[in-house]
């Protein structure tokens, strides 16, 4: 059964996560009731990673960290999406291209990206260069296949109807063309913040000396749980906000779409 308000949808999403806090705070051990399933060094209680939230934010290292980490995802994204779409306009214009790298980029994409980050980090040393690369380098595959594949997938007849009333290729271009890539790429818009939002932080891991996934490599290594689930809290929060602010720049600028297609 679906649920169709959305004023519904949130309070039965707020009563899941709200019940699932409560039984999580219940057995790693909160209330007073001593019921305590899992050590606080595996599984610290919700009340406690929201006190190290807390003390993280008085600290000042929170919105210094969640600046350096922003800031390298949205470098990366912006550059990712102009680059991508760029290289999948090329190579969908450009048969023989086409067929000769799209090995070679299938191969490339096909690399973990925690692989690569080591020899950015050797290429750009530990600055915010090497964040921006990997991130860039994370959303522009995802950008690339979505603006190649919707080239690819532009319907033939509409072409040949478009031609046969006298449209240049230019025309062709922009009115049958541009519509069906724009509408890939941002379907795959969602996708890459998230994206850019991985690539600066697993950088962050591998060699840097701030940013939210440095501090949780650092809490990491103090053993430190609690501020690794905080810092896991925080890049959950903010990465929901992100791909929400992606699904309203969509539906803006997809509203001639019907609404079934971007659901």
């Amino acid at each position: 059964m679906r649920i169709r308000s959305k004023r519904r949808l949130a309070a039965a999403r707020f009563g899941l996560l709200f019940a699932f806090l409560l039984l999580w705070e219940l057995v790693t051990g909160g209330f007073g009731l001593g019921l305590l399933l899992f050590e606080p060094l595996i599984l610290p209680a919700p009340s406690v990673i929201l006190r190290s939230i807390v003390e993280y934010g008085q600290s000042g290292l929170l919105l210094f960290d969640v600046r350096a980490t922003l800031t390298a995802a949205f470098l990366g994204l912006v550059l990712g999406v102009f680059g991508g779409a760029a290289f999948g306009v090329m190579l969908g214009y450009w048969r023989a291209g086409a067929q000769l790298l799209e090995p070679a980029m299938v191969a490339i994409n096909s690399l973990p990206r925690i692989t690569v980050a080591p020899l950015l980090i050797l290429w750009f040393g530990l600055g915010m260069t090497s964040q921006v690369v990997l991130s860039l380098f994370t959303v522009f595959f995802v950008i690339f296949w979505n603006t190649y594949l919707g080239i690819k997938t532009v319907d033939p007849e509409l072409l040949r109807v478009v031609k046969v009333m006298g449209g240049s290729r230019l025309e062709v271009g922009r009115m049958v063309v541009l519509p069906t890539v724009v509408s890939w790429i941002f379907a795959a818009l969602r996708t890459a913040v998230s994206f850019a939002l991985s690539g600066a932080v697993v950088a962050e891991f591998v060699g840097s000396t701030r940013g939210l996934g440095y501090r949780m490599t650092f809490a990491a290594g103090l053993l430190n749980t609690p501020r690794v689930f905080a810092i896991m809290t925080i890049l959950g929060v903010v990465s929901v906000v992100l791909v929400r602010g992606a699904e309203r720049i969509e539906r803006r600028a997809l509203r001639w779409r019907p609404d079934e297609q971007l659901a």
